[in-house]
């Protein structure tokens, strides 16, 4: 999971507010989602869920249904109304309001955009046939980031910028390993009957692509099984997504001169020049890809390359094209990859490419209408009283020595709050909109891109958002040490302003912890208050993080997902560690409510038990096997099962609650359970 610019000194930390929800009315909880016949302590996610799991099914639009797309499908309903009265009223030429109504407008338009179809990219397919050099690929991929042709999976390699993770002082510049379609390295090298029905899949869509925009069938088979092969050898250099998270790892620092030198068919200084990117400092995050790269230029024939760039421009440019090529792309990304059979209405998609491309300025809307102060007023008490929590939880922590407690509470006490919506919006005034979809989209990919890259060798600025307000998610920055709550997680089943403090506490308070303890897991920790990457730790205290790190992970890396499908621990570490600290401090917390305190049954169940009844109920989701697949290959977070079970069962206060006893599955010996925070 991903996070008003406050900061806090230790004393206002050890004082915690008491003005919180204790006096809300409602159940809020609803019992009937209860599958009673499930032991608690065997299965508590299905004891929570069972009885909504078994009446529900996912629809045929969505790769998974529960609580996070039911709240994502309501906000999507309400821009969607927002977008579409925006873009029936006369706007100002040039105004935001105008920006949206020509955006949404122009993507409504399917008649023409169908009637265009290929045509939109065809000058840019025609400048790939004409590459006469190794060169002229590298060439062809700063043209395609110039024009705002460069989608989700960059060609080549992703160029990025971020805060120099070392001096954390100015925008530097990253070059990470992409240009690979499937979503990870191990999908081109694993040998089970579902990875290589995933590739030939893969496969049959490049060749489609390569069809649609005029090759022949014979030749776009054998084109795209080329591309195919060019691409596993590219994998075969690149790095999985648990080798990724080795921060180490990836802070490798070029001069712009040594990256030229070192890769000269990739062109650097050609490409920083006509993109007008100051020479700034690079990291280069994965050197052995890029060797890997560099020496394909020359080894592969330059007809696989002009293909590979084909289907790469068509993947980036297929949403904003004409349906076959929209169809074409959900058959593969969407249903093989997760399961969905049916899209979305145009309208629901419009939504997500507003709010992708004029975030702030939908964002802005939206919380006018949805959003209030009062609630933003009580989602900071509730930041103030769990990170109060936080404080005492490391200053009582047994394992940990005082002087790595002292830089833990000074790093906890600096965390930057940014809550809701951005205290400044971001000005859109240099972006053109007009009628013709495909044009606006390539004039806001521009835009973002500009924007981003003019930061580049300036002072960090840490007032932006990286998310949109209406985003149902949460994150922790380390290099900003920030914590952010768009307003769209700021709605119930998280949060609702007349819940008990039980289902507050259960729901969006185990969020902030969650993303407080992001600051300090496995890969946080290792930045300062300052966001800077350096060592606060005591050798024996990081000696020991890291044992009960390991113990989580191998505990984690025992549940199974899908079939014989495991969970990978070492991939899911940080966010398994935000999860047990999150509603373990989330529960300290919510014991210093009145209703924490006391022992008032609501419909029969005690607090404690509407507590963790509570955090069940925010990951309830059924979702499709190729969903589950796909997130267990390739997402840090563990499927909604383990984000519940595993962390409760080394919690004492839900064995209590739920008279957990020895002989529940879910019971493990006290020696065996695992605390960090």
């Amino acid at each position: 999971m991903s996070i008003v610019k406050q900061t806090f000194i230790l004393s206002t930390l050890l004082t915690l507010s008491c003005s919180t929800l204790a006096q809300a009315q409602g159940p809020y909880l609803d019992q009937t989602t209860i599958d009673r016949a499930v032991k608690p302590g065997d299965d508590f996610y299905a004891y929570a869920n069972g009885g909504w799991l078994k009446a529900n099914e996912i629809p045929a639009s969505e790769a998974s249904w529960g609580n996070w797309a039911i709240l994502q499908k309501k906000t999507r309903l309400q821009l969607q109304e927002l977008l579409q009265a925006i873009a029936a009223q006369k706007n100002q030429p040039g105004s935001d309001a105008q920006k949206l109504q020509d955006l949404y407008n122009s993507g409504m338009n399917t008649a023409v955009i169908d009637k265009l179809g290929v045509q939109p990219v065809q000058a840019d397919l025609q400048r790939i046939d004409a590459i006469s050099s190794p060169q002229g690929i590298a060439t062809e991929v700063t043209t395609q980031y110039a024009a705002g042709l460069v989608g989700g999976t960059a060609p080549l390699f992703r160029l990025g910028h971020i805060a120099d993770p070392i001096r954390n002082d100015v925008e530097i510049i990253t070059l990470s390993q992409s240009g690979m379609g499937l979503p990870d390295k191990s999908y081109y090298a694993e040998a089970s009957p579902k990875a290589v029905a995933t590739r030939t899949q893969y496969v049959v869509y490049l060749q489609r692509l390569l069809e649609l925009s005029g090759t022949p069938k014979d030749a776009a088979q054998a084109n795209a099984t080329a591309v195919m092969a060019l691409e596993t050898r590219l994998a075969l250099g690149a790095r999985t997504a648990t080798e990724n998270r080795n921060i180490r790892k990836l802070l490798n620092y070029y001069t712009l001169d040594k990256a030229q030198k070192q890769f000269p068919l990739l062109g650097f200084n050609s490409m920083f020049q006509q993109l007008s990117i100051p020479p700034a400092k690079i990291i280069v995050a994965q050197p052995e890809f890029f060797t890997g790269l560099h020496k394909e230029l020359t080894a592969t024939p330059l007809a696989t390359w002009k293909d590979y760039l084909k289907v790469r421009l068509l993947n980036s440019a297929a949403s904003a094209l004409s349906m076959p090529f929209v169809e074409a792309q959900f058959a593969f990304y969407v249903t093989t990859l997760t399961g969905r059979t049916q899209m979305r209405p145009r309208s629901e998609q419009m939504v997500l490419v507003a709010d992708g491309l004029l975030g702030e300025v939908l964002g802005k809307a939206y919380v006018e209408k949805y959003f209030t102060a009062d609630a933003k007023k009580r989602i900071d008490e509730l930041v103030q009283n769990v990170t109060t929590s936080f404080a005492e939880r490391i200053q009582t922590n047994t394992w940990m020595t005082a002087p790595t407690k002292e830089k833990a509470l000074q790093k906890l006490s600096t965390i930057r709050r940014k809550i809701a919506y951005p205290d400044k919006w971001r000005d859109y005034s240099a972006l053109q909109i007009g009628p013709d979809y495909f044009s606006n989209i390539k004039a806001a990919t521009v835009f973002a891109f500009r924007d981003g890259f003019n930061r580049v060798g300036k002072p960090v600025n840490r007032a932006l958002w990286s998310m949109t307000p209406s985003t149902l998610n949460a994150s922790y920055n380390p290099l900003n040490n920030e914590i952010m709550f768009p307003a769209g997680i700021l709605l119930p089943p998280f949060f609702d302003p007349q819940a008990d403090d039980a289902a507050n506490y259960g729901g969006i308070a185990t969020v902030i912890g969650h993303e407080i303890s992001h600051g300090f897991d496995d890969q946080g920790s290792q930045f300062n208050e300052q966001g800077r990457y350096k060592n606060w730790w005591t050798s024996a205290d990081k000696k020991n993080f890291t044992a009960r790190g390991a113990a989580l992970s191998k505990q984690f890396s025992q549940y199974v997902a899908l079939d014989t499908l495991h969970v990978n621990g070492k991939l899911t570490l940080g966010e398994n560690i935000g999860d047990l600290c999150g509603v373990t401090v989330a529960y300290q917390a919510f014991k210093k409510t009145a209703q924490g305190k006391g022992t008032q049954l609501i419909d029969g169940l005690t607090p404690d038990q509407r507590f963790f009844l509570s955090y069940a109920a925010i990951w309830r989701i059924k979702a499709r096997d190729e969903s589950m697949r796909t997130q267990v290959l390739t997402d840090p977070h563990s499927p909604a099962r383990f984000r519940v079970n595993g962390p409760l069962s080394n919690i004492e206060a839900f064995y209590t609650a739920f008279n957990i006893k020895e002989g529940d599955k879910m019971w493990q010996p006290v020696s065996e359970r695992v605390a960090i925070w």
